[in-house]
């Protein structure tokens, strides 16, 4: 299979720390992607230069947002993929701010679909999002609230909502002490690469 024809996977590492215990479980599911045939494509939102949504209204017209960043990029892989991998940490019951900015300039994306009722891209694929998180308590109230938002996100672009979420895991490299975290992360990647197009 060349590398055209390979399974677009976008992963999304939405913690600010590099190498933490949510990009662990990430880079787990990433290689389970990969190995079932996918090509995997990184973004960092702490890294990128992007702004948050000024709800400007001038994606409203055209479902194309006008803002020239670092989002642009994002918008592509976005309409090109066949699924995501979105890792976050829970932060005071949500995604990051820098995953939770990128997810509000998806409102080009929601006026594409909701106002403007075009499709995302012409494939017309089913796309499939898997949300993988680590969090330091166990409040439902938590996990409730993060769900909420990813999964408006995943709606945005008809993904089909999954989770991988780990509570009680706060300290560094705490991650690797959970048995069948990072196996689990690992299968579940590969799993949704496996389904697409079922």
């Amino acid at each position: 299979m060349g590398e055209s024809q390979r399974p677009l996977i976008v992963a999304v590492a939405g913690s600010p720390r590099r190498g933490g215990n949510t990009e662990q479980l990430l880079s787990a599911a990433a290689q389970g992607a990969a190995e079932e045939g996918a090509r995997v494509e990184w973004v960092r939102p702490n890294e990128m230069n992007f702004v948050a949504c000024q709800h400007c209204g001038g994606c409203t017209k055209t479902g194309v947002c006008v803002i020239r960043d670092d989002m642009q990029a994002v918008y592509t892989l976005i309409e090109r993929m066949a699924g995501m991998l979105l890792a976050s940490p829970v932060y005071f019951a949500s995604v990051t701010a820098q995953v939770k900015a990128l997810i509000d300039r998806a409102q080009a994306l929601w006026a594409r679909k909701y106002l403007l009722r075009q499709p995302l891209s012409a494939d017309g694929k089913e796309r499939r999002l898997l949300f993988l998180s680590a969090l330091g308590g166990e409040a439902k109230s938590q996990i409730e609230g993060t769900r909420g938002v990813v999964r408006a996100f995943a709606a945005t672009f008809d993904g089909q909502y999954e989770e991988l979420i780990f509570p009680l895991v706060d300290q560094p490299e705490e991650i690797t002490e959970h048995w069948t975290a990072l196996p689990q992360a690992h299968a579940a990647g590969a799993s949704l690469v496996a389904r697409l197009g079922r």
